[in-house]
């Protein structure tokens, strides 16, 4: 499964970095004890690697310069999402503790910036997605949200889900 544009597809490809530089930015992606037993994978020539496997549930990377964190169910989230396929029943975690690039807060494909597509960029957070993140109430789902507060991104998709800022 190809998840190299998690959150920020529409960004250009980050500069080539070494095997050592990759994996210190992906440490940075969720608390040590999570991210030091995950697996690490990378995009290279087109097909994800196991750059080393984990003994927890957890799968690490790097997409366009955001590391992430991401457990079985949220895997399942993203592939879906990125697969334009039904969006899953299962609740998944995925951990964004060194922020992200922006993306559109209501269209989970745009491309890039525009007036019209309510670009929204987080700080260090953490996510909750699948049909739980749906039901949570007292949530913001509107189209531009304090991104230091808790709020839904993507509402009204299939793929809206819970962003919780932590600093």
């Amino acid at each position: 499964m190809s998840l190299t544009g998690m959150v920020c597809a529409q960004q250009p490809p980050a500069a080539p970095m070494s095997d050592q530089d990759y994996m210190k930015r992906v440490m940075m992606a969720a608390p040590p004890q999570v991210v030091e037993q995950a697996t690490v994978v990378r995009m290279k020539d087109g097909a994800m690697q196991t750059m080393k496997q984990g003994t927890n549930e957890w799968t690490c990377m790097e997409a366009n310069g955001v590391p992430m964190c991401l457990d079985p169910n949220a895997m399942d989230w993203a592939h879906a999402w990125q697969s334009h396929g039904p969006a899953t029943e299962k609740t998944g975690f995925i951990y964004m503790l060194a922020g992200d690039t922006g993306a559109s807060n209501t269209d989970p494909y745009a491309t890039e910036k525009k007036a019209d597509n309510h670009w929204i960029e987080t700080g260090s957070h953490v996510m909750i997605v699948g049909a739980a993140a749906k039901t949570m109430p007292g949530y913001p789902k509107t189209a531009d949200p304090d991104p230091t507060k808790p709020y839904v991104m993507w509402p009204g998709t299939p793929y809206e889900h819970l962003m919780i800022p932590v600093k």
